[in-house]
């Protein structure tokens, strides 16, 4: 089964990132995933059509760790000539799934609150 690995150091606290992570982001960004709390805080567990993951949250010394995980059923037991003339979709391939994961990091990253400004008089 291929593996798919990211991870990345955000400039974010952990209860930031789990409060996002543990919405509909993560299981937007892989496909329809179930999210489900592996140990509170720290570890998410992931489970979509095809493939599985989870995203672990680790504190550093100057923001959180967070490192999401992938791993994609065998696609030539799951889905072969007669999957096709079912018309089942096709699993996503290991490189469109590390792109998902990359684009939800990058996403993770980027301040999404705006600024305070004060009304000029």
């Amino acid at each position: 089964m291929p593996n798919v690995e990211v991870s990345r150091t955000l400039v974010k606290s952990a209860p930031e990132l789990w409060a996002e992570l543990e919405s509909e982001r993560l299981g937007e960004a892989v496909g329809a995933a179930r999210v489900e709390t592996t140990e509170p805080e720290r570890e998410l567990s992931w489970r979509a059509p095809h493939v599985s993951g989870t995203a672990r949250l680790e504190s550093t010394s100057w923001g959180t760790k967070v490192t999401l995980t992938a791993e994609l059923e065998d696609r030539v037991g799951r889905y072969g000539f007669f999957a096709r003339l079912r018309s089942q979709p096709e699993p996503p391939t290991a490189e469109l799934l590390q792109r998902r994961l990359e684009g939800l990091l990058d996403d993770l990253g980027q301040a999404h609150r705006k600024p305070f400004v004060r009304d000029q008089p």
